[in-house]
């Protein structure tokens, strides 16, 4: 009769010790779970803002490129209106002399 008791009690304290260790893995596993999400939702906004400012500075570069590309075409405009120097490196041309007169 006392072997039964101590038994019983035995066993449900088992049982209250398998309830609880279940519940505290639960609770762990729930907590990390919602870090998990909240980290989850944190990196797919910074991902969001990375993209949007990278789309910005891929169309900052596009002007860019095409400003360069409009001033290199004026500067090679402008290079190929300056006469040769027909005389050499000592003396300038009279053509190329009259040119700077301009003011070109």
């Amino acid at each position: 009769m006392v072997f039964d008791l101590k038994a019983k009690i035995i066993a449900g304290l088992g049982i209250i010790l398998v309830i609880g260790t279940l519940f505290a893995l639960w609770r762990t596993t729930s907590i990390k779970l919602e870090n998990t999400r909240e980290q989850l939702n944190e990196v797919t906004c910074q991902l969001d803002t990375v993209t949007k400012e990278n789309q910005k500075l891929t169309e900052y570069n596009k002007r860019k490129d095409k400003e360069i590309k409009d001033l290199n075409k004026a500067y090679q405009d402008q290079l190929a209106k300056i006469p040769a120097d027909a005389c050499g490196d000592l003396k300038p041309s009279k053509e190329l002399l009259e040119f700077f007169k301009e003011g070109r």
